[in-house]
């Protein structure tokens, strides 16, 4: 049975950041997930898709973002909820990172940080509703 899940709803705008980070700490913390690597690398993973939501999803317009966590086993999961635009993070391509960076496009980081840091990352979109699922695999 998975244990309690913790929710947090805010309006879609960049000084939110820090209350969803904060958020993602103290959740962690109360399922007893204290290694601050762990907690960091969700932490990032968060971070990035919430400003990708507020800065492409809603652009300008005024919205929401949900986010659910729960430790399902061994498995600490987020989900993102938004109603913006449809934005597919796991359609996006892997960014050259072998060339130097005067090389290299600008952009498109984030999202390859997101998925060198978690375990899982999944993406679907549901009546107007995008759905972005991370999981972290937690070391005991």
């Amino acid at each position: 049975m998975p244990e309690k899940q913790f929710e947090l709803t805010v309006e879609a705008r960049l000084e939110n950041l820090a209350k969803i980070g904060s958020f993602i700490d103290e959740t962690m913390r109360q399922y007893h997930i204290d290694r601050v690597k762990t907690i960091y690398a969700v932490q990032l993973s968060v971070d990035e898709a919430c400003t990708n939501i507020i800065e492409h999803g809603y652009a300008a317009k005024a919205g929401k973002i949900v986010i659910r966590c729960v430790l399902l086993g061994d498995k600490f999961v987020v989900d993102i909820m938004d109603w913006g635009e449809y934005f597919d993070p796991t359609k996006i391509p892997t960014p050259d990172v072998e060339s130097g960076v005067d090389e290299r496009k600008v952009g498109g980081l984030g999202i390859y940080f997101m998925r060198e840091n978690m375990d899982e990352v999944s993406y679907s979109r549901h009546d107007g509703m995008n759905l972005l699922t991370i999981a972290k695999y937690i070391k005991k």
